[in-house]
């Protein structure tokens, strides 16, 4: 299987792996000039490639075949989820990204406890790219910064956030999903609280908006493991 890197602008013949990716590429894959490689630029064109010429920083490479890659026939996820601690965020983004959630908005309720340290995008970016070349994905997950429930429920409302809402939230028994569904949809929202829940306001707030309750049986799942669960599960539905 061919090594995989992510490269911004592959609309040329000769093209430049520069940067972190340049440096993996060098000193722990030890490429070398003539040796083959698959590229991909985040949107959906995946090309394979041969190096031409190496620099200490840089790689230069000459493509060879193109393709674009779609998730259109797919339903497409968003996960608004408050953050986890530390590196329970970047396993958290990078199994997201690996299953193939489209976008993660990053989400402040009441109980939310994170710093802006924390939960910087572009610092999470490159847990993404590296999801993205170990998964064979060519598109990056989308990620956007902190952003209050009422702002969220306030853009689902507007149809500036479209899609099928649902809440993650403890429930006496599992619902049986989409059971009730009239027809396929091509978007889906998932909000997933911070730990200790909700609050009742906020849960009231997003069924208000329309939210359906999912849950997991006789279990309270982490932030993490919640997201990652329920959006497998909106994924396959």
């Amino acid at each position: 299987m061919l090594p995989r890197a992510y490269c911004e602008l592959l609309l040329t013949d000769d093209v430049v792996v520069d940067d972190t990716e340049a440096h993996h590429l060098l000193h722990v894959l030890r490429l070398k000039p003539g040796d083959p490689l698959q590229l991909f630029d985040g949107c959906g064109l995946e090309a394979d490639a041969v190096v031409t010429r190496i620099s200490r920083r840089e790689v230069f490479c000459t493509v060879t075949t193109r393709r674009h890659t779609s998730q259109i026939d797919r339903v497409r996820i968003t996960v608004i989820a408050a953050p986890p601690k530390a590196d329970r965020l970047k396993w958290m983004v990078e199994k997201l990204t690996e299953i193939g959630v489209a976008r993660l908005i990053l989400l402040k309720t009441d109980r939310t406890e994170v710093t802006s340290r924390e939960s910087r995008t572009e610092k999470l970016r490159s847990s993404v790219i590296a999801a993205c070349k170990q998964c064979r994905r060519n598109e990056l997950m989308e990620l956007s910064p902190l952003r209050t429930l009422p702002c969220v429920l306030s853009d689902v409302g507007a149809a500036r956030l479209p899609g099928e809402l649902w809440i993650a939230h403890p429930a006496p028994s599992m619902p049986t999903l989409f059971s009730d569904a009239v027809m396929p949809v091509s978007s889906r929202l998932l909000l997933i609280g911070p730990e200790g829940g909700f609050t009742d306001a906020e849960l009231q707030a997003a069924l208000n908006a329309g939210a359906r309750m999912i849950s997991w049986p006789h279990a309270i799942l982490r932030i993490e493991t919640a997201a990652v669960v329920f959006a497998a599960q909106l994924l396959s539905s």
